[in-house]
């Protein structure tokens, strides 16, 4: 019996060694094995909310949602939010508005990002705009794709989009065209 013991000691002695001199290539990368570029973090399905002194200022969802820490990088898939605007605040007068988008992309440290993809705006006093493709930088807005906007007394649509995060400027660009309606005086 003790035999038997030291004889398959000595074979997964053996077996060992063997594996561990006889191959000086590297094995293969396992199939499952995590890219280069993998993200530090990854959700599926993620609700995040943001809060401000105790008040919830902004909430968003994802489908998917990647973070890289190099960078402060983010990537979402079908990603939407919602910001609740300060009271007494520019913003303030559309209400809190809601954006979507198929793919959003950003560096959070540095404010700079991109949505794209069928991304919409609802305000909440009713305004709605669509384009393809809209970018961030710190407090401004850009886009170079067509925008068509429509709100309360408004239609319009343009091929650019130039505007402020804060609200107090919103502009249309490369050939704007539309229709104000006039509410009719009391």
């Amino acid at each position: 019996m003790g035999s038997q013991k030291a004889s398959a000691a000595l074979g997964v002695t053996a077996l060992a060694l063997a594996a561990a001199c006889g191959n000086a290539v590297s094995p293969q990368i396992s199939p499952v094995s995590t890219p280069a570029d993998a993200p530090d973090l990854s959700l599926q399905g993620v609700a995040l909310a943001r809060l401000s002194e105790g008040r919830m200022v902004a909430r968003g969802t994802a489908d998917r949602l990647d973070y890289h820490r190099a960078g402060a990088r983010l990537q979402a898939s079908h990603g939407g939010g919602i910001v609740h605007p300060e009271p007494g605040s520019r913003l303030a007068a559309f209400g809190s508005v809601r954006f979507v988008a198929d793919r959003v992309e950003g560096e959070v440290a540095n404010r700079k990002g991109v949505a794209s993809g069928a991304v919409r705006l609802d305000a909440a006093r009713g305004d709605v705009a669509r384009t393809d493709r809209i970018y961030y930088d710190g407090d401004f807005l850009r886009s170079d794709a067509r925008v068509d906007a429509a709100g309360p007394g408004y239609r319009v649509d343009g091929n650019g989009l130039l505007a402020r995060t804060d609200g107090s400027v919103i502009q249309l660009t490369d050939g704007v065209k539309g229709q104000l309606r006039m509410e009719a005086r009391r």
